[in-house]
């Protein structure tokens, strides 16, 4: 978990904490500094993100591992150093780029830079880090449907709350008919028999933005990027009162993963 600004260090800390699991490592949080030339050599000093972070855990019992790396590319740095970690997931703070560039340029290009790899991509668009009394997940049988579930089941779970699947059907719509109902089908089994009777479904009734967020009224939505996209999430917006958004692009099933989720 890249970490940068000291004011949105709380609410990643917070969810990386909520999407651990026994036997997981702890979290590893990084901070990226520019070299800008006379710095002395060896590590580079601890940002204020970073102390930050280190004193949040710290707060709230958590153990993660915090570290300050030089970067002069931060996707590139961001994506090397979690394959060299093998993490399953980088956890990533939103922020806006260019104008016009709602995903910022360096949350895009991690995207981009992880497609061919077994690493899933979770961007924390908004939120704070108060405790969830519910999570919604928008799912379908697509890569980032399933990672979108997923991580939602570790949040719930850990947090013992309640889990609503919104479930992305293909009988809404023909634009993802390769991907067969059964496999929904076999999604909503195995979330019911890890979570028991905190989990619950429904269907979503129409492909659109309005729709999503009638059908998903608690705090914390996490969807994943590719149904975002389709139904224009806006996302350099604050959505209204303290939800949480959390937009996962999910690694390809094809491509084996490592074990460990953190990052």
């Amino acid at each position: 978990m890249p970490v940068a600004n000291p004011e949105g260090v709380a609410p990643l800390i917070a969810i990386a904490i909520a999407a651990s699991e026994p036997g997981d490592p702890p979290p590893r949080v990084i901070a990226l500094v520019r070299r800008r030339g006379g710095e002395p050599p060896g590590e580079p000093p601890a940002t204020p993100a970073l102390s930050a972070a280190i004193e949040y855990a710290r707060a709230h019992g958590a153990a993660i591992e915090a570290q300050a790396v030089w970067s002069g590319n931060p996707a590139l740095d961001i994506v090397t150093t979690a394959q060299q970690a093998r993490v399953a997931w980088v956890l990533l703070g939103y922020h806006r780029g260019a104008p016009g560039d709602t995903m910022g340029g360096v949350v895009r290009e991690v995207f981009a830079r992880t497609k061919s790899l077994p690493i899933n991509v979770a961007a924390f668009i908004q939120g704070t880090d108060r405790p969830f009394e519910r999570v919604f997940a928008a799912a379908d049988a697509g890569p980032d449907g399933r990672a979108a579930l997923a991580l939602a089941s570790r949040i719930a779970r850990k947090n013992k709350c309640k889990l609503r699947a919104l479930l992305v059907s293909n009988t809404v719509t023909q634009a993802h008919a390769d991907l067969p109902e059964a496999e929904l089908v076999e999604m909503l089994h195995d979330a019911r028999a890890a979570m028991g009777r905190l989990f619950h479904s429904d269907v979503l009734t129409q492909r659109s933005l309005n729709q999503l967020f009638k059908q998903t009224p608690g705090r914390l939505l996490i969807v994943g990027k590719k149904f975002a996209d389709e139904v224009g999430l806006p996302l350099d917006e604050v959505l209204g009162g303290d939800r949480c958004v959390i937009v996962v692009d999910g690694a390809d099933p094809g491509v084996s993963k490592p074990a460990r989720l953190t990052g």
